[in-house]
């Protein structure tokens, strides 16, 4: 891999979007200059600073514990088809492995344990704190700085709803970056799921998936700058409102609120791949070759050559790309488990690259949510919705370069 080539890539994203912004006049150089800065800074620190990535490691123990209670539990309720000693010889270990009993249920359990951290105040202290530092570095208002800061820890409409009563008086440049920022990250409810997924493959996977969403906070601010200039507003946003439910009202809720996503995640990924085997059946009758994943791999491929790949490799970095985009970042973490052909390196990379809510089906979620809370900006929602879908992909491929550059 040639240093060129993720240097490259990032001119090209940048260039890019401001040949499609509202307003290039507005942009400033000096708001475009400290987020790529940033980038590099947290990449730095976080995988070069021995004592900073030693603690983030030491989080991989948090993934193990999680898993382990998960599983105990899990394999009391649904027994071997969990993961538990089976009462008969199997014949095809390898196919032993049952998402619905053995990776869902950790939905279950981390989603319950991020509503209590919250509730007794330990994510919202995070979340407020990242969101002053957020509005020191990039100018903004306090309002975005905390709904940006908040997407680290939360889903793609749960980040919005944390500053739910400054929503309608955002700009539209203010509403993008937000949703931007949420599309270019992975929620804290999640990342021990895809973790528990990729630690074989990626050991430390903990540590990058955080290090990635962190990462690509300053990317999809900066991204969001530039597609659409806002000048800094005055909105102020004070400390969270702690409910007054108990915890034994918020547990439950908690647990409501999980068991409907868990539906929602089954039912959307069997219509999903049930639409995507269709349409590669349909695509077969064309010719026996011809699949989406076989698209998806020769369209992206230029771009993951730009992110740092071989050429000969970029073909596959782009089909778990494309996968990312049509369904979702946990197919492709699936699918990246199992490949063996990736250096280290190249497993570092594509992970980062990966790491962000940017897909189709995210669109849906937000565009439904915001329209709730927004019915007067119905059409600016959708606008900014699928604007953002690009740029966020464009943040966590930048990402991915300033990965490719520090290790």
């Amino acid at each position: 891999m040639s240093i060129f080539q993720p240097i490259l890539g990032l001119i090209i994203f940048l260039a890019a979007t401001a040949a499609f912004s509202t307003n290039r006049h507005d942009i400033s150089l000096k708001r475009v200059g400290i987020g790529i800065a940033a980038q590099f800074l947290i990449a730095f620190l976080l995988l070069q600073v021995s004592f900073i990535s030693n603690g983030l490691m030491s989080l991989n123990s948090v993934v193990s514990l999680l898993q382990s209670a998960t599983d105990r539990a899990a394999q009391y309720m649904f027994g071997y088809v969990a993961g538990g000693p089976a009462p008969f010889d199997i014949a095809n270990p390898d196919n032993g492995f049952i998402i619905a009993f053995q990776v869902l249920p950790l939905i279950l359990v981390v989603t319950v344990l991020s509503a209590m951290l919250f509730h007794f105040g330990v994510l919202s202290f995070l979340v407020e704190m990242m969101g002053k530092v957020l509005r020191k570095a990039f100018g903004l208002s306090g309002a975005l700085g905390l709904g940006a800061a908040a997407t680290i820890f939360f889903g793609t409409i749960e980040a919005p709803l944390v500053i739910k009563p400054y929503l309608s008086r955002l700009s539209r440049g203010e509403l993008l970056a937000l949703v931007v920022c949420s599309m270019a990250t992975i929620a804290g409810s999640v990342i021990i799921l895809y973790a528990s997924v990729l630690e074989q493959t990626l050991p430390g996977s903990l540590q990058h998936l955080l290090t990635a969403s962190l990462i690509s906070v300053p990317a999809a601010l900066t991204l969001a700058h530039i597609a659409a200039p806002t000048v800094a507003s005055d909105l102020e946003v004070g400390s969270i409102t702690k409910s007054d439910k108990t915890w034994i009202e918020v547990l439950l809720d908690a647990i409501d609120d999980a068991v409907k996503m868990i539906v929602s995640i089954v039912a959307v990924i069997i219509v999903l791949f049930a639409f995507i085997y269709l349409f590669d059946d349909l695509l077969q009758l064309l010719h026996p070759q011809l699949t989406l994943g076989a698209i998806f791999s020769q369209v992206l491929r230029p771009v993951m050559w730009l992110v740092g790949f071989d050429w000969d490799k970029a073909a596959l970095a782009g089909e778990l790309m494309g996968t990312k985009i049509v369904l979702n970042e946990f197919v492709s973490y699936l699918a990246l488990a199992d490949v063996t052909s990736f250096t280290e390196r190249e497993t570092i990379i594509i992970a980062y690259s990966l790491c962000g809510f940017a897909n189709i089906a995210s669109c849906g979620i937000i565009i439904a949510g915001l329209v709730a809370i927004l019915p007067e900006r119905r059409r600016e929602v959708v606008d900014v919705t699928f604007t953002a879908l690009i740029l966020g992909n464009v943040a966590t491929l930048m990402t991915g370069c300033v990965v490719s550059l520090i290790l």
